[in-house]
């Protein structure tokens, strides 16, 4: 299945030195930002667990941390790292909510890997890729307009 990746200029590389991250927008795409070291690399800014904007977590190397419940991601292939906090009160927080839980019959939420985009840098400005014209597999429509037909 083939679709196009539409690059939009988001800021000036100069706006983002090496170990700080920013957050954009995007049409409907919330996309955050990171300088790892001076190589530029960008994944959606909500959690894979809860949905929490990931912009207010603390961003360490190539790490960022939900500031909810604590999961690590590498902002490099937004995998998770480990879903263990390096803050003591996130990890009693995530312990009591699985306890909650647990108690009421309802299985923990899995984590997913948070979606990475594509970056490019050309004459100083930082570029993120979206994908446009996706086509759904079942009818060959566009996902908007899925479920539909």
């Amino acid at each position: 299945m083939k679709y196009m990746i539409k690059f939009t200029p988001v800021f000036k590389i100069d706006d983002l030195p090496p170990g700080k991250r920013r957050k954009v927008d995007i049409g409907d795409e919330e996309i955050l930002i990171a300088n790892v070291k001076g190589e530029i690399y960008a994944v959606s800014d909500r959690c894979g667990h809860m949905g929490v904007s990931l912009s207010v977590g603390e961003f360490v190397n190539s790490e960022i941390e939900c500031p909810l419940h604590g999961t690590i991601f590498d902002m490099r292939t937004g995998k998770v790292v480990t879903e263990e906090s390096r803050k003591n009160y996130l990890r009693k927080f995530r312990k009591d909510i699985n306890e909650l839980l647990s108690v009421l019959g309802v299985p923990p939420v899995k984590t997913k890997a948070l979606k990475t985009y594509p970056v490019e840098v050309k004459d100083g400005v930082v570029s993120v890729g979206i994908e446009e014209g996706d086509k759904c597999e079942k009818c060959d429509c566009l996902p908007a307009q899925a479920g539909g037909k």
